[in-house]
């Protein structure tokens, strides 16, 4: 695969509650764009450019799209790491540090649409924030990106449910014996998850309610709310964490929003296998499926 070379520096982005975020900005020649890119959980932002230069960041910055690819509070370098004491919750990234990004894009690059593009966890927590009005002091994205997207709610997947609970309850004995979810050490990747965030999943799915800490704001209801053009992919290989089915049924609430709804098996946009979870991202493989989001989003912009 060829590799990329874009003029890139590391920005460092103050949030509205003091956290410190830590940005690539990937500069393209004659953009059409910027494009807020966010990772999964227990991963940072290497994830969205692998191989380094060559990757779906890289990707977007050869088609025109200036790129701000984050590490959202408490992974990669916008620390500190669960590991250094940092614990934070799900409502923080969706409150603070996604408006901050989406206002630096806006800052950086005036005029020009912005993109937001999230891989699972940044996907949902994207939906929450435009749908919740977290967007108080800088418009909302123009168009979004969502990547292997669903959320764990009891009974928003009936038929996975259970399987869903038994990883669960794992994921947060995990987190209650090591204070953290310790990714890297059960080899599920390389960034730990805070205790807050964790008990936040847990809330999710156990209570079947998606909304706020607070009970201010209920995620799933207000998805209503969220207007725009929306890409949503789904692997046909992601048999649990965003079954395609699933996707399909999170994204039916999306009723006011135009969603573009796609399922990537072997065989489309030069796939040679269905891919799971991470592959769309992670895996050179997908540069076709980079390539068709460069262009939808591209469409979309002019």
């Amino acid at each position: 695969m060829p590799v990329v070379t874009v003029p890139s520096d590391e920005l460092r982005i103050s949030t509205a509650d003091g956290w410190t975020l830590s940005v690539l900005h990937m500069q393209a020649a004659d953009p059409v764009g910027v494009a807020v890119l966010g990772h999964a959980m227990m991963v940072d932002r290497r994830s969205m450019d692998r191989p380094r230069g060559g990757g779906l960041a890289s990707t977007l910055a050869a088609n025109g799209w200036h790129v701000l690819l984050a590490d959202v509070r408490g992974h990669g370098a916008s620390g500190p790491t669960p590991e250094e004491g940092g614990n934070w919750g799900y409502d923080d990234v969706v409150f603070f540090d996604l408006p901050a990004l989406v206002a630096e894009a806006r800052r950086l690059h005036p005029g020009l649409p912005v993109a937001l593009l999230g891989h699972s966890l940044v996907g949902h927590m994207s939906m929450a924030a435009a749908g919740s009005g977290a967007y108080q002091e800088t418009p909302l994205p123009d168009l979004h990106v969502l990547i292997a997207v669903n959320t764990w709610a009891w009974g928003l997947d009936p038929s996975r449910d259970l399987l869903r609970a038994r990883d669960m309850a794992l994921f947060l004995l995990f987190t209650k014996v090591f204070g953290r979810f310790p990714s890297r050490l059960v080899r599920m990747g390389p960034a730990s998850e805070a205790r807050t965030y964790v008990s936040d999943l847990g809330r999710f799915l156990f209570s079947g309610v998606w909304g706020s800490a607070d009970a201010r704001h209920d995620y799933l209801r207000n998805l209503r709310h969220v207007r725009g053009p929306i890409l949503s992919l789904a692997g046909a290989a992601d048999a649990l964490m965003a079954h395609p089915e699933a996707v399909r049924t999170w994204n039916a609430h999306l009723t006011g929003a135009e969603v573009d709804f796609r399922v990537l098996g072997a065989g489309d946009y030069g796939l040679t296998k269905a891919p799971g979870h991470m592959e769309i991202v992670t895996d050179a493989g997908s540069r076709g499926v980079w390539e068709e989001i460069a262009r939808w989003m591209t469409a979309q912009a002019s």
